[in-house]
Protein backbone atom coordinates (compact mmCIF):
# COMPACT_ATOMS: atom_id res chain seq x y z
CA UNK A 1 0.00 0.00 0.00
CA UNK A 2 1.48 3.47 -1.08
CA UNK A 3 0.33 5.94 1.23
CA UNK A 4 0.34 9.27 -0.75
CA UNK A 5 -1.88 12.00 1.33
CA UNK A 6 -1.96 15.49 0.20
CA UNK A 7 -4.05 18.90 1.10
CA UNK A 8 -3.75 22.22 -1.00
CA UNK A 9 -2.99 23.94 2.50
CA UNK A 10 0.54 25.66 1.74
CA UNK A 11 2.97 25.50 4.47
CA UNK A 12 3.75 28.63 5.74
CA UNK A 13 7.39 29.64 6.02
CA UNK A 14 7.47 33.26 8.22
CA UNK A 15 10.15 34.57 10.09
CA UNK A 16 14.04 35.67 9.61
CA UNK A 17 17.25 35.08 10.80
CA UNK A 18 17.65 32.78 13.85
CA UNK A 19 18.69 34.22 16.83
CA UNK A 20 21.80 32.31 18.78
CA UNK A 21 19.54 32.18 22.27
CA UNK A 22 19.17 28.24 21.40
CA UNK A 23 22.54 27.66 21.17
CA UNK A 24 23.98 29.30 23.92
CA UNK A 25 21.08 27.31 25.91
CA UNK A 26 22.30 23.86 24.55
CA UNK A 27 26.39 25.24 25.01
CA UNK A 28 25.52 26.43 28.73
CA UNK A 29 23.85 22.87 29.50
CA UNK A 30 26.60 20.80 27.86
CA UNK A 31 29.11 22.71 30.25
CA UNK A 32 27.31 22.26 33.47
CA UNK A 33 27.71 18.18 32.29
CA UNK A 34 29.95 15.67 34.94
CA UNK A 35 32.63 14.14 32.90
CA UNK A 36 31.93 10.50 32.94
CA UNK A 37 34.44 7.68 31.81
CA UNK A 38 31.67 5.71 30.20
CA UNK A 39 30.28 8.52 28.00
CA UNK A 40 32.19 8.80 24.89
CA UNK A 41 32.14 12.05 22.51
CA UNK A 42 34.09 14.99 24.20
CA UNK A 43 33.53 18.75 23.67
CA UNK A 44 34.81 21.80 22.91
CA UNK A 45 33.92 25.35 23.42
CA UNK A 46 33.41 28.05 20.97
CA UNK A 47 36.74 28.40 21.27
CA UNK A 48 38.12 24.69 20.74
CA UNK A 49 39.14 24.57 24.15
CA UNK A 50 38.20 20.67 25.69
CA UNK A 51 35.60 20.94 28.32
CA UNK A 52 35.81 17.72 29.82
CA UNK A 53 31.96 17.44 28.96
CA UNK A 54 31.00 13.67 27.58
CA UNK A 55 27.88 13.18 26.74
CA UNK A 56 26.14 9.55 25.20
CA UNK A 57 25.61 9.21 21.42
CA UNK A 58 21.44 9.14 21.87
CA UNK A 59 22.13 12.60 23.13
CA UNK A 60 24.58 13.97 21.20
CA UNK A 61 21.88 12.47 18.33
CA UNK A 62 18.97 14.64 19.87
CA UNK A 63 21.50 17.72 19.97
CA UNK A 64 22.10 17.11 16.22
CA UNK A 65 18.97 17.05 15.55
CA UNK A 66 17.89 19.84 17.39
CA UNK A 67 20.67 22.34 16.44
CA UNK A 68 19.81 21.21 12.86
CA UNK A 69 16.02 21.97 13.38
CA UNK A 70 16.40 26.12 14.28
CA UNK A 71 17.22 26.36 10.53
CA UNK A 72 13.68 24.51 9.33
CA UNK A 73 10.19 26.05 9.63
CA UNK A 74 8.80 25.13 12.85
CA UNK A 75 6.18 22.69 13.62
CA UNK A 76 5.54 22.37 17.21
CA UNK A 77 3.87 19.13 16.93
CA UNK A 78 6.65 17.56 15.27
CA UNK A 79 9.16 19.15 17.79
CA UNK A 80 6.96 17.71 21.25
CA UNK A 81 6.68 14.20 19.80
CA UNK A 82 10.71 14.25 18.82
CA UNK A 83 11.14 15.44 22.10
CA UNK A 84 9.15 12.60 23.92
CA UNK A 85 10.81 10.28 21.79
CA UNK A 86 14.34 11.31 21.76
CA UNK A 87 14.16 11.88 26.24
CA UNK A 88 12.97 8.10 26.22
CA UNK A 89 15.99 7.09 24.06
CA UNK A 90 18.72 8.93 25.36
CA UNK A 91 17.76 8.54 29.02
CA UNK A 92 16.98 4.60 28.48
CA UNK A 93 12.85 5.02 29.32
CA UNK A 94 9.95 3.36 28.33
CA UNK A 95 7.90 6.78 27.41
CA UNK A 96 8.19 10.19 28.44
CA UNK A 97 5.03 13.17 27.97
CA UNK A 98 5.13 16.70 27.97
CA UNK A 99 2.43 19.56 29.91
CA UNK A 100 3.35 23.20 29.02
CA UNK A 101 2.04 26.03 30.81
CA UNK A 102 -1.16 27.63 29.75
CA UNK A 103 -2.30 31.39 29.90
CA UNK A 104 -3.84 30.55 33.15
CA UNK A 105 -0.71 29.39 34.79
CA UNK A 106 -2.08 25.65 34.64
CA UNK A 107 -0.11 22.62 32.71
CA UNK A 108 -1.63 21.40 29.80
CA UNK A 109 -0.99 17.74 28.85
CA UNK A 110 0.26 18.14 24.70
CA UNK A 111 2.77 15.13 23.95
CA UNK A 112 3.68 11.47 24.64
CA UNK A 113 5.66 8.81 23.15
CA UNK A 114 3.69 5.98 24.11
CA UNK A 115 -0.23 5.02 24.47
CA UNK A 116 0.79 3.90 28.11
CA UNK A 117 2.43 7.20 28.81
CA UNK A 118 -0.97 9.07 27.34
CA UNK A 119 -2.88 7.43 30.26
CA UNK A 120 -0.85 8.30 32.84
CA UNK A 121 -0.25 11.89 32.06
CA UNK A 122 -3.98 12.62 30.99
CA UNK A 123 -4.72 11.07 34.29
CA UNK A 124 -1.86 13.57 36.25
CA UNK A 125 -3.81 16.35 34.31
CA UNK A 126 -7.24 15.34 35.38
CA UNK A 127 -5.96 14.90 39.50
CA UNK A 128 -3.62 17.80 39.13
CA UNK A 129 -1.48 16.10 40.94
CA UNK A 130 2.26 14.24 40.21
CA UNK A 131 5.61 14.40 39.63
CA UNK A 132 5.07 17.07 36.47
CA UNK A 133 2.73 19.31 39.33
CA UNK A 134 5.42 19.17 41.27
CA UNK A 135 8.23 20.13 39.24
CA UNK A 136 5.81 22.61 37.57
CA UNK A 137 5.13 24.15 41.07
CA UNK A 138 8.45 24.44 42.58
CA UNK A 139 10.89 25.04 39.63
CA UNK A 140 12.87 22.19 40.69
CA UNK A 141 13.46 18.55 39.34
CA UNK A 142 11.64 16.04 40.81
CA UNK A 143 13.15 12.67 41.03
CA UNK A 144 11.19 9.51 42.34
CA UNK A 145 13.09 6.16 42.65
CA UNK A 146 10.15 4.07 43.15
CA UNK A 147 5.87 4.85 43.14
CA UNK A 148 5.13 2.02 45.25
CA UNK A 149 7.26 3.72 48.50
CA UNK A 150 6.30 7.03 47.34
CA UNK A 151 3.76 8.75 50.12
CA UNK A 152 2.54 11.87 47.69
CA UNK A 153 0.25 12.20 45.75
CA UNK A 154 -2.32 9.83 46.57
CA UNK A 155 -4.49 10.16 43.49
CA UNK A 156 -1.73 9.84 40.69
CA UNK A 157 0.33 6.96 41.94
CA UNK A 158 -2.09 4.12 42.19
CA UNK A 159 -3.07 4.66 38.70
CA UNK A 160 -0.03 4.89 36.87
CA UNK A 161 1.26 2.32 38.95
CA UNK A 162 -1.45 0.29 37.54
CA UNK A 163 -0.25 1.09 33.89
CA UNK A 164 3.10 -0.60 34.96
CA UNK A 165 5.34 2.71 35.41
CA UNK A 166 7.35 2.71 38.48
CA UNK A 167 10.12 5.61 38.57
CA UNK A 168 9.54 8.91 37.02
CA UNK A 169 11.36 12.29 36.63
CA UNK A 170 9.99 15.38 36.45
CA UNK A 171 12.27 17.53 34.74
CA UNK A 172 11.28 21.76 34.47
CA UNK A 173 11.80 23.42 30.67
CA UNK A 174 13.41 26.60 31.30
CA UNK A 175 14.48 28.59 29.32
CA UNK A 176 15.89 32.68 29.46
CA UNK A 177 14.23 32.56 33.02
CA UNK A 178 10.76 31.67 32.05
CA UNK A 179 9.53 28.00 32.83
CA UNK A 180 7.10 26.89 30.00
CA UNK A 181 6.44 23.33 30.83
CA UNK A 182 7.60 20.25 32.56
CA UNK A 183 8.82 16.74 30.56
CA UNK A 184 8.10 13.59 32.88
CA UNK A 185 10.50 10.37 31.95
CA UNK A 186 9.16 7.32 32.93
CA UNK A 187 10.80 3.63 33.82
CA UNK A 188 8.63 0.48 34.23
CA UNK A 189 11.07 -0.53 36.97
CA UNK A 190 12.17 0.92 40.56
CA UNK A 191 15.34 2.81 39.44
CA UNK A 192 18.69 4.68 40.31
CA UNK A 193 18.26 7.24 38.44
CA UNK A 194 22.43 8.59 37.47
CA UNK A 195 23.66 12.03 37.11
CA UNK A 196 23.58 11.03 33.53
CA UNK A 197 20.16 10.33 33.51
CA UNK A 198 19.81 13.69 35.47
CA UNK A 199 21.95 15.83 33.03
CA UNK A 200 20.93 14.64 30.20
CA UNK A 201 16.86 15.01 31.04
CA UNK A 202 17.70 18.74 31.93
CA UNK A 203 19.61 19.50 28.66
CA UNK A 204 16.73 17.97 26.76
CA UNK A 205 13.99 19.64 28.59
CA UNK A 206 16.43 23.43 28.19
CA UNK A 207 16.80 21.87 24.20
CA UNK A 208 13.17 21.69 24.24
CA UNK A 209 12.50 25.24 26.06
CA UNK A 210 14.81 27.45 24.40
CA UNK A 211 13.55 25.99 20.84
CA UNK A 212 9.90 26.87 21.51
CA UNK A 213 10.87 30.44 23.03
CA UNK A 214 13.31 31.53 20.44
CA UNK A 215 10.68 30.30 17.34
CA UNK A 216 8.03 31.96 19.24
CA UNK A 217 10.44 35.36 19.59
CA UNK A 218 10.87 34.96 15.48
CA UNK A 219 7.19 34.49 14.94
CA UNK A 220 5.84 37.02 17.04
CA UNK A 221 2.12 36.57 15.30
CA UNK A 222 2.33 33.47 16.61
CA UNK A 223 1.84 33.54 20.39
CA UNK A 224 3.06 30.70 22.56
CA UNK A 225 -0.67 30.63 24.17
CA UNK A 226 -1.79 29.71 20.49
CA UNK A 227 1.27 26.86 19.91
CA UNK A 228 -0.28 25.36 23.31
CA UNK A 229 -3.95 25.45 21.98
CA UNK A 230 -2.77 23.91 18.56
CA UNK A 231 -0.51 21.50 20.27
CA UNK A 232 -3.50 20.07 22.38
CA UNK A 233 -6.14 20.06 19.42
CA UNK A 234 -2.87 18.39 17.44
CA UNK A 235 -2.35 15.57 20.38
CA UNK A 236 -5.26 13.74 19.77
CA UNK A 237 -5.76 13.89 15.93
CA UNK A 238 -2.04 12.56 15.62
CA UNK A 239 -2.83 9.94 17.89
CA UNK A 240 -5.50 9.18 15.67
CA UNK A 241 -3.44 8.76 12.83
CA UNK A 242 -0.80 6.67 14.22
CA UNK A 243 -3.84 4.22 15.49
CA UNK A 244 -5.35 4.24 11.52
CA UNK A 245 -1.83 3.01 10.34
CA UNK A 246 -0.81 0.75 13.18
CA UNK A 247 -4.18 -1.24 12.30
CA UNK A 248 -3.88 -1.10 8.73
CA UNK A 249 -0.12 -1.54 8.14
CA UNK A 250 0.76 -3.72 11.17
CA UNK A 251 3.27 -0.98 12.18
CA UNK A 252 4.65 0.19 15.52
CA UNK A 253 4.43 3.59 17.09
CA UNK A 254 7.31 4.59 16.45
CA UNK A 255 7.59 3.43 13.01
CA UNK A 256 3.69 4.89 12.30
CA UNK A 257 5.13 8.07 13.50
CA UNK A 258 7.92 8.13 11.40
CA UNK A 259 5.37 7.43 8.25
CA UNK A 260 3.36 10.50 9.07
CA UNK A 261 7.10 12.51 9.34
CA UNK A 262 8.10 11.37 5.98
CA UNK A 263 4.66 12.29 4.24
CA UNK A 264 4.81 15.77 6.08
CA UNK A 265 8.51 16.56 4.76
CA UNK A 266 8.05 15.04 0.83
CA UNK A 267 4.59 16.71 0.87
CA UNK A 268 5.60 19.88 2.70
CA UNK A 269 2.93 19.74 5.27
CA UNK A 270 3.00 20.15 8.67
CA UNK A 271 2.40 16.99 10.84
CA UNK A 272 -1.02 17.67 11.96
CA UNK A 273 -2.28 18.21 8.64
CA UNK A 274 -1.14 15.00 7.43
CA UNK A 275 -2.78 13.10 10.10
CA UNK A 276 -6.39 15.17 9.76
CA UNK A 277 -5.78 14.21 6.44
CA UNK A 278 -5.50 10.80 7.03
CA UNK A 279 -8.18 10.50 9.90
CA UNK A 280 -10.65 12.21 7.35
CA UNK A 281 -9.93 9.91 4.54
CA UNK A 282 -10.73 6.78 6.75
CA UNK A 283 -13.39 8.45 7.74
CA UNK A 284 -15.22 8.68 4.51
CA UNK A 285 -14.14 5.35 3.27
CA UNK A 286 -16.17 3.74 6.41
CA UNK A 287 -18.62 5.88 6.18
CA UNK A 288 -18.98 4.75 2.16
CA UNK A 289 -18.42 0.72 3.21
Amino acid sequence: MQANWTRSVPYDVSGGRRTGAFACIVKAELRSLPQRKRLRPTCFDSAGVRTGVTINEQLLDAIREFTGAILNPFDLDELLHRLTRQATDAIDAVGAGIMLTADDGQLEFVAASEQLVVEAERHQHLVREGACHEAHASNRLVVVEDLVTETRWPEYRPRVIQLGLRAVLGVPMNAHGQTIGVINIYRDRPTRWSDEDIASAEILASMGAGYILNANHMRAQHTLAQQLQDAIASRDIIGQAKGILMAQLGLDADAAFDLLRTISQQQNLKLREVAQDLVERHSEARATR
